[in-house]
């Protein structure tokens, strides 16, 4: 049961259900899925160890905040994590795996066209977590998961904040993942993430 209450609130965290900082009620989200409190309380527990809900004692639980601050410190601890995954997954990329990372780039950019924002960062944060997941270290895919899941979470919100950003940049940005993994570049592992990520 805890774990059918996380993985719906999850969900609607990632795409945007919820506004950062609102209050999460227990009684209300327990009622609206038919079930107690207590999974529910676990539930939250859990996403407030993933940073996605924080709790207070006097307030509860809350939808946590997510800062211009906060995404420049993620950036600079994703950096030097992503292109040790983006080594290690080019030691041990298939030819169908770069095709299901290219149909998830696919289906990324035809909901950012269509200005399906919440869709547009599900298919983004599927592409980098098949990348995690090839790169065969399971310590290193934890940290990356545990680390960039805020961040997904209101991935949408920056992306409407920044003017530069366009179909044709958000494509060259995954196709620079693409071409490295498929040994079509010259550039390293560090120079396509630090273009991908704007450093």
């Amino acid at each position: 049961m805890r774990d059918t209450a996380l993985d719906a609130l999850r969900q609607a965290l990632l795409r945007g259900r919820f506004s950062p900082g609102e209050a999460l009620s227990e009684p209300a989200l327990a009622a609206e899925m038919d079930i107690s409190r207590g999974p529910v309380r676990e539930a939250l527990v859990v996403l407030a160890q993933e940073g996605l809900v924080v709790h207070s004692q006097n307030y509860g639980f809350s939808v946590a905040l997510f800062t211009e601050a906060d995404r420049q410190e993620v950036v600079t601890v994703r950096y030097p994590l992503e292109t040790l995954a983006l080594e290690l997954a080019r030691e041990r990329i298939t030819p169908d795996d770069i095709r299901g990372l290219e149909h998830l780039m696919a289906q990324m950019l035809d909901c950012y066209r269509r200005d399906h924002l919440p869709e547009c960062t599900q298919y983004d944060r599927e592409f980098h977590q098949n990348i995690w997941r090839i790169a065969g270290n399971s310590r290193l895919e934890r940290t990356l998961h545990h680390l960039m899941t805020p961040y997904f979470a209101y991935a949408s919100v920056f992306r409407i904040s920044r003017n530069d950003l366009s179909d044709r940049l958000l494509e060259d940005q995954h196709l620079s993942f693409l071409e490295y993994l498929g040994g079509n570049t010259k550039r390293s592992a560090a120079e396509c993430v630090r273009y991908h990520i704007g450093l």
